[in-house]
């Protein structure tokens, strides 16, 4: 597929600094729940309130709606997805599908540190680089975090590049994760990742990812990791290293 560079216009940039980020960060992951704004952003319940409805006010998001379980509903409108990437893409809604893994791959997200707006290619983004149609195969690709355990993976590059990807499979299935994480692999080198970081926020425990990874023919270094131990310390880390195709 042919590869289209996203441009990043900034047009964003005549919003005040958190509105800047509210707006970006929505629009890259699509949406998102107050509470995990909130969690972006570094801030309360009650700043994060004020600036929605600044960016409300302003026609850039829409009003706020629950969907399944947990807090509200922050969807970007046309308008400022077309600030944003300075053209302009079809309406989008959230399914209760995609809420599950929306807000999972936000978190992750959140937990990286990878709140800049630099710092991080959402699949949305991705998407409108690769002309690709369906899912891509990985949430997210980063290129600056300040999170010890991915730095600690990365650790044999020079200039570590992640692709993450959030696994939120609901049982375990050896033939989906291996179809995964080969087609997250192949995708990820093509990207100019060099680290594959899979967090297990599903059926999948970490060991059964390691051994599948073990199987999976690419020059990437690879981590499996829970919520949980993504927070934690990273000297526990068991890193799946090559420093050759198919090693």
């Amino acid at each position: 597929m042919t590869a289209n560079p996203v441009q990043k216009t900034g047009r964003t940039a005549a919003l005040r600094g958190r509105q800047f980020q509210a707006l970006s960060g929505l629009v890259q992951q699509r949406a998102m729940q107050f509470d995990i704004l909130g969690e972006f952003l570094n801030l309360g319940r009650s700043r994060t309130y004020e600036i929605v409805a600044d960016l409300r006010e302003a026609c850039l998001v829409g009003e706020s709606f629950s969907l399944g379980s947990g807090a509200n509903w922050v969807v970007p409108t046309r308008r400022g997805v077309t600030r944003y990437f300075g053209r302009s893409l079809p309406d989008w809604t959230p399914s209760p599908l995609w809420s599950i893994r929306g807000r999972a791959a936000a978190k992750a997200r959140v937990m990286l540190g990878a709140v800049a707006v630099e710092d991080w290619s959402s699949e949305r983004e991705l998407l409108l680089e690769h002309n690709w149609r369906g899912a891509y195969p990985y949430d997210g690709r980063m290129v600056r975090t300040a999170n010890r355990f991915a730095l600690h993976a990365a650790a044999d590059w020079l200039v570590p590049v992640w692709a993450v990807k959030v696994d939120i499979t609901r049982s375990p299935n050896p033939e989906q994760l291996m179809t995964a994480l080969e087609r997250a692999a192949a995708q990820a080198e093509s990207d100019g990742c060099n680290t594959l970081l899979w967090m297990c926020a599903g059926a999948h425990h970490p060991d059964t990812v390691h051994t599948a990874a073990n199987r999976v023919r690419a020059n990437l270094s690879f981590v499996a990791v829970t919520p949980a131990e993504l927070t934690g310390h990273s000297a526990r880390l068991r890193i799946v290293n090559r420093t050759a195709k198919g090693a």
